[in-house]
């Protein structure tokens, strides 16, 4: 636990002095852009050079949750906007068949913290990447809805799956099938206790040599507070008489 620890206190570090210095790449890009903004034959160069430096400092961001996550503030977000940002980052680093899948008919809400949905997600596709083979393997990160059954996000994989005995241990803390080097045992478990904090559940479904599909049910979003209604004139206690 103390070399996790150190591990964080490290990239959190590593991010914060990366920040630092991008600030300064986006501020002068930012004036390049604005000086040159007529001009399409320098756009062409400037405009990249911004999309990279937004990318970055996205991963800076995302990295910088991960290692020093902050207090929990849920709120009404969509879950397929929040998955399709982190599937997007994580499409950069992995070299793994990635895919999303999410309905098309309209927003699936969700009462959470954006930064609680990365660090489940990451969890669940890098776990998904070291139980494939190889790279042609494939991951699925797959968001949807459901009348009685929540809405829900999940990760299925086409890699080597559990024996019964391996999911019975599945969340014990510290346990793990990979090497020391590898693995800590505590990503699912970290996992199921942030979706559980949201008041919702983690199921699991895999068989050895047929691949694994963990999904993370989330509890309805709260309905918006009702608003006071302000008192009808004849519900208004009567004015005492004003002497004299």
């Amino acid at each position: 636990m103390q070399r996790l620890v150190m591990q964080g206190e490290l990239a959190a570090s590593a991010v914060h002095e990366i920040s630092n210095l991008l600030t300064i790449v986006l501020f002068n890009a930012g004036l390049l852009r604005e000086r040159h903004k007529e001009d399409p034959q320098e756009a062409r160069y400037i405009d990249p050079m911004l999309h990279a430096a937004t990318l970055i400092a996205t991963l800076c961001s995302q990295l910088r949750n991960l290692s020093r996550p902050a207090e929990a503030r849920p709120r009404p977000i969509d879950l397929i906007e929040a998955a399709r940002g982190t599937f997007r980052l994580l499409q950069q680093i992995m070299t793994r068949e990635l895919v999303f899948e999410a309905p098309d008919d309209g927003p699936v809400l969700i009462s959470a913290d954006p930064a609680h949905i990365d660090q489940m997600l990451v969890n669940l596709v890098l776990n998904a990447r070291d139980a494939t083979r190889d790279e042609a393997d494939r991951i699925t990160v797959r968001v949807g809805r459901g009348p009685g059954s929540g809405s829900h996000i999940e990760v299925a994989d086409s890699g080597t799956g559990m024996t019964a005995a391996v999911k019975r241990q599945l969340f014990k803390a510290f346990f793990t099938t990979k090497p020391p080097e590898q693995g800590t045992g505590l990503g699912l478990v970290t996992v199921q206790r942030l979706i559980r904090d949201m008041g919702g559940d983690i199921k699991v479904r895999s068989r050895a040599g047929k691949g694994t599909c963990v999904r993370l049910v989330f509890a309805p979003p709260a309905p918006p507070e009702a608003g006071i209604d302000e008192p009808h004139e004849d519900q208004l206690p009567a004015m005492p008489a004003q002497p004299g």
